[in-house]
């Protein structure tokens, strides 16, 4: 089976036709993941956003800027282990669709092994581009300060050159690393170095169809923001949560669930579209360029 660029691209399409009812199984995996961020960060989110709204209306002070800072850093604490665990399970029942289309039960979507694999994976490949780029940055940071303090232009092209030439070493290893997930679920085990093998000699096909996949992704979160523009218009954001602020989260669901349940759901369905449209096409790869690889 020879690998195509353009026909992978478009398999997230496919697997919603050929399975819609896993789209509705993304998004209740979605609301539920969602549930449980807002009962644990709820206030914390709502004294956010009335502390944004303030500073607003007013010339913000350095302290009050770091403020709203730590306190997104707070939140972002407590839900980044509900998140990785959430992509991981979709990231996965992803893959199962292409993988294992057949079977359809719960949408693909489970919480085993497989989901661990595929979360232990990302995390590698994720410590690993941070541990790069913080190089990368207090290296540049080094050059740019010896040309602040030396007055040489030349080395501010250093900079510049060498700041193009990190982002091109991590797209470069993004895309390498882009069968890991699908080698996860369907190799089981634990081997983000193995998509090395796998994409090699194929980077430039796999960088299109990965475009091509986001730009699709783009059309359809546009797409779907045109038709549900009403229902965020009536009801708003939760820039809105700022109203119930010094509310316990109980309190907050009583006084303001539709708007809270509007969000949800409309981030929740845009949101699985856009993974059966992002995610589906690296699986398809994997079996397109495995199947190459072993006839």
């Amino acid at each position: 089976m020879s690998f195509s660029a353009t026909d992978a691209a478009f398999e997230g399409f496919r697997v919603v036709r050929r399975a819609p009812l896993s789209l509705l199984f993304w998004i209740l995996t979605y609301v539920v993941a969602g549930a449980a961020m807002f009962a644990v960060v709820g206030g914390s989110l709502a004294r956010l956003m009335a502390t944004s709204r303030a500073l607003e209306s007013s010339e913000p002070s350095l302290e009050e800027v770091m403020q709203v800072f730590q306190m997104f850093g707070a939140i972002f604490a407590f839900v980044m282990p509900i998140a990785l665990l959430l992509g991981a399970v979709l990231a996965a029942a992803v893959s199962r669709s292409v993988l294992n289309p057949g079977d359809k039960a719960w949408g693909y979507v489970r919480l085993g092994m497989d989901e661990l694999r595929v979360l232990a994976t990302q995390v590698i490949i994720g410590l690993a581009t941070f541990a790069l780029m913080m190089v990368a940055y207090m290296v540049l940071g080094a050059l740019g300060a010896a040309a602040y303090a030396m007055e040489q232009g030349w080395i501010w092209l250093i900079v510049v050159l060498g700041g193009l030439a990190a982002f091109g070493v991590v797209i470069w290893l993004s895309v390498r690393w882009s069968l890991a997930t699908p080698i996860a679920v369907a190799e089981k085990r634990i081997a983000p170095f193995a998509s090395f093998g796998l994409t090699k000699g194929r980077f430039w096909p796999l960088l299109g169809m990965a475009v091509l996949a986001f730009v699709l992704s783009l059309l359809v979160s546009l797409l779907f923001t045109i038709v549900t523009f009403p229902l965020e218009a009536m009801f708003g954001g939760l820039e809105r949560l700022a109203d119930y602020e010094g509310q316990d989260v109980l309190a907050m669901l009583t006084q303001a669930w539709p708007l809270i349940l509007v969000w949800g759901l409309v981030n929740a369905v845009s949101s699985a579209l856009q993974l059966a449209v992002l995610y589906a096409p690296f699986t398809a790869a994997y079996v397109a360029i495995k199947g190459d690889t072993t006839a």
